[in-house]
């Protein structure tokens, strides 16, 4: 019975070298063919919520890395876009310093310093 036990479990397993290896040893130490073949559907079922969550833990993982890579190109441009505010609001303070240095000079008190004190 041994060989036939062995031949109707790897018809069980079908393609499944590694859970059909696991079986084969588990008989081949005693556990009977009874008890090895009602255990297949839980293996199986066992090994596909261990596949599923692994691919959960991949697809966690790239959703992830896209999120933090999101997340930084969004800082980046807001960084930009606060570095571009402060230099405008910067070029408008000397522009208006600049203004006014030029209304100071060319106004009326600069003029009689000029008539009255010579350079």
């Amino acid at each position: 019975m041994g060989n036939n036990a062995l031949e109707q479990l790897k018809r069980e397993t079908k393609d499944d070298a590694r859970l059909f290896a696991c079986i084969k040893e588990l008989y081949e130490q005693g556990v009977p063919f009874s008890e090895l073949k009602a255990l297949i559907p839980d293996l199986r079922r066992t090994r596909d919520q261990l596949h599923m969550k692994r691919l959960l833990e991949h697809n966690n993982e790239v959703l992830l890395s896209m999120f933090t890579k999101e997340m930084s190109f969004l800082l980046d441009a807001k960084e930009r876009q606060e570095e571009e505010e402060f230099r405008k609001l910067d070029q408008l303070i000397r522009q208006q310093q600049s203004f006014r240095k030029s209304a100071a000079e060319a106004g009326p008190v600069e003029k009689l310093k000029r008539l009255f004190l010579p350079a």
